[in-house]
């Protein structure tokens, strides 16, 4: 991940991608590939900002090689530590299926482009993080959620060529960062911040 990205809560140097009232009362739309998921075992909160960013990257890698677009690396070597905190398959349900990625400081929502069916939507304090991938998979993106039942998992979206992936890591930063300053003015609200 590249130094600038940082934590995915901290406002970028260039400042941020869209003008915060975007973000608050409507959302910011992008058009990406959904991948699949992987269910993360462990509470987001109990890691490092180091361990939580390698957790993201080898369940970037895992579905990846589960949808085929990355051949299995037997010489890879992946920290036992690692390995205990992911599941050991991936789901694939929607693999390779357009996506309308939304982002506003209120949940990300993810819909069919076609059908326009929801995937998943999280609230925003259902997320604990988010982030892009290495080198070799710069152009993906996967952010750590927990759904309604509370079963957590990595999302892993395909977001082309280009600046996109790190825009849309950007924009969830941003909608992060906006929820967190409503709580602050609000706090008797039910938005809780924590990781999930």
């Amino acid at each position: 991940m590249p130094d600038s990205w940082g934590s995915f809560m901290n406002k970028p140097a260039r400042g941020w991608l869209h003008p915060d009232n975007v973000i608050t009362r409507s959302s910011v739309c992008y058009e990406v590939r959904y991948i699949g998921c992987l269910e993360v075992l462990t509470s987001m909160k109990s890691l490092d900002f180091d361990t939580r960013f390698l957790v993201a990257k080898e369940c970037i890698n895992k579905v990846c090689e589960a949808a085929g677009l990355k051949t299995a690396d037997k010489k890879r070597k992946v920290d036992k530590k690692i390995s205990r905190l992911i599941g050991d398959h991936s789901i694939m349900d929607h693999a390779g299926s357009n996506v309308t990625l939304s982002i506003s400081s209120t949940c990300l929502t993810l819909k069919l482009r076609d059908s326009h069916a929801v995937i998943s939507t999280h609230d925003m304090p259902r997320i604990s993080f988010a982030s892009g991938g290495d080198t070799d998979t710069i152009d993906f993106v996967a952010f750590v959620a927990k759904d309604i039942k509370d079963w957590r998992a990595c999302y892993v979206l395909e977001c082309g060529e280009g600046e996109l992936a790190q825009d849309v890591i950007t924009t969830i930063g941003q909608a992060f960062d906006l929820r967190f300053k409503q709580f602050l003015t609000k706090p008797c609200t039910s938005f809780k911040l924590k990781y999930a």
